[in-house]
C-alpha cells in the first residue's frame, strides 16, 4: 500500500466537502437558510453513510466500504463549514478578541515597542525586523515594502510558516542541551509546544502560521511516542484538522499558497537536492537552497499567477540572499531586544543588525532592476 495512502483518502474529500459547502451556502442554489439546510443534510447524510460503513463489514467488498467511508467524510467537511456559517451569524461579538489573544497582546506590544526602541541608524530597519518577527508591517517604508515584493520575497516579509520553523529550529538546536532521556523529552515536548503556540497567538495566528504550528505539533508528538513522523500523514492530518477548526481559512490565499510550498518541499525537494553529482560541501548547501526555492516555486508559482497577476523572474537569487540573511537576523534581533531592555546590549551588536537590514535591502533594489 502507498504510504500515506490513507490519510489522502481522508484530508482531499474532506476539504472537497468543505468547499462544496462555501459553494451551497454562499450562492442561491437553495432558499433562505442555506447554511441550516446544509447542515441538516449533510450531518444525516454523513452519519448515514458512516453508519453503513461500519454495520456492513465484511458483508460488501473492501472498495465499497470505502467508497462509503470517502462520502462520509465528504458530508462531513460539508457540515463543518455550514455550523460554521451558523456559529458566524449567531455570534453577537464577532471579531472581538478571545481571552487567549487579550492574555498575549501585552507580551505583543512589549515586544514591538522593544524592537521600536532598539538604536538602528534609520527607523526603516526597526520596521523591518518588527515586521519579520511580529508580522506588522505598518511602518515598514512603501519602497522596501515594493522591493520585497517585486524581487519575489513577499513571504519574508509578511509573518509566514518559515518565521515560526526559524525558531522551532533555534528551541530543538538550545534544548538539545537536555539529553535524551524520557523526562528531558517530556520537558522538551512542553516547552517547544508551548513557546511556538504562544508565538503564533501573539502573532495574529496567520492561516500559516497555525499550519506551521501543527505541523511542529504532530512532528513532537510522534517523536514523543516513538513513532516515526510520516510527512504525508503530517500534511494530510494538519489540512483536515485546520478545515474542521475553521473552515472559512481554506478560501485563504495564506492558507493555500502555504500547503501548497509545503507539497514542493515534501514530494519535489527531495528528488531535487538528490541530483546534486558532486559531494561539495558549500556548493551542496547553495545547491539545497536553490532546490528549495524551485520546488516551492513550482507549487505556488501558478496560484501566485493567477492571484497577483505575476510572478517573479529571480526567485532562486532572491530566496539565496535573502533567506539566509533574514534567517540570522531574526534570533539576533530578538537577542538584541532583550539585551537592549537589560541595558547591555553590545554596540556591534547594533551595527551588525543594522548593517545586515541595509544591505538585504539593497540587494533586494538590485534584484528589482535586473532585466
Amino acid at each position: 500500500m502507498v504510504e500515506g495512502r490513507e490519510s489522502v483518502l481522508y484530508a482531499l474529500p474532506f476539504c472537497a466537502g468543505t468547499v462544496t459547502g462555501i459553494f451551497l451556502c454562499g450562492h442561491s442554489i437553495l432558499y433562505s437558510g442555506n447554511s441550516y439546510q446544509v447542515a441538516s443534510v449533510s450531518m444525516l447524510a454523513g452519519s448515514c453513510l458512516a453508519a453503513a460503513a461500519v454495520l456492513a463489514g465484511d458483508r460488501i467488498r473492501h472498495g465499497s466500504r470505502l467508497a462509503l467511508a470517502v462520502a462520509a467524510v465528504f458530508f462531513c467537511g460539508m457540515f463543518c463549514w455550514s455550523s460554521h456559517e451558523i456559529t458566524d451569524i449567531a455570534a453577537e461579538d464577532r471579531g472581538s478578541p478571545n481571552i487567549v489573544e487579550r492574555a498575549t497582546a501585552p507580551a505583543a506590544a512589549w515586544l514591538k515597542s522593544g524592537i521600536d526602541a532598539l538604536p538602528l541608524d534609520d527607523y526603516g530597519s526597526n520596521a523591518l525586523i518588527k515586521a519579520l518577527v511580529t508580522g506588522d508591517q505598518s511602518d515598514v517604508p512603501e519602497d522596501v515594502k515594493a522591493a520585497f515584493r517585486d524581487s519575489g520575497a513577499s513571504h519574508i516579509l509578511a509573518l509566514s510558516g518559515m518565521h515560526l520553523a526559524i525558531i522551532y529550529l533555534i528551541l530543538t538546536k538550545v534544548l538539545s542541551v537536555l539529553g535524551q532521556s524520557r523526562k528531558a523529552d517530556i520537558a522538551r515536548f512542553s516547552i517547544i509546544l508551548a513557546s511556538t503556540l504562544f508565538y503564533s497567538i501573539m502573532t495574529g495566528s496567520s492561516p500559516s502560521i497555525i499550519r506551521a504550528f501543527l505541523f511542529i505539533l504532530l512532528r513532537e508528538t510522534a517523536l514523543l511516542a516513538g513513532r516515526k513522523a510520516r510527512p504525508v500523514n503530517i500534511l494530510c492530518f494538519a489540512l483536515t484538522v485546520q478545515c474542521a477548526l475553521d473552515p472559512g481559512v481554506i478560501t485563504s490565499a495564506s492558507f493555500q499558497l502555504s500547503y501548497l510550498a509545503m507539497c514542493g518541499i515534501y514530494f519535489l525537494y527531495p528528488f531535487l537536492r538528490d541530483l546534486y553529482p558532486a559531494p561539495v560541501p558549500v556548493l551542496k548547501k547553495v545547491w539545497d537552497s536553490a532546490a528549495m526555492s524551485i520546488a516551492c516555486q513550482a507549487f505556488t508559482g501558478p496560484l501566485a499567477w493567477v492571484l497577483f497577476g505575476s510572478a517573479p523572474i529571480y526567485f532562486i537569487i532572491t530566496n539565496l540572499i535573502a533567506i539566509p540573511l533574514t534567517s540570522a537576523l531574526m534570533p539576533v534581533a530578538l537577542g538584541a531586544v532583550f539585551l537592549d531592555r537589560a541595558g547591555i546590549c553590545p554596540e556591534f551588536l547594533i551595527r551588525g543588525i543594522n548593517w545586515c537590514c541595509e544591505f538585504t535591502v539593497w540587494c533586494l533594489e538590485v534584484i528589482c532592476t535586473l532585466p
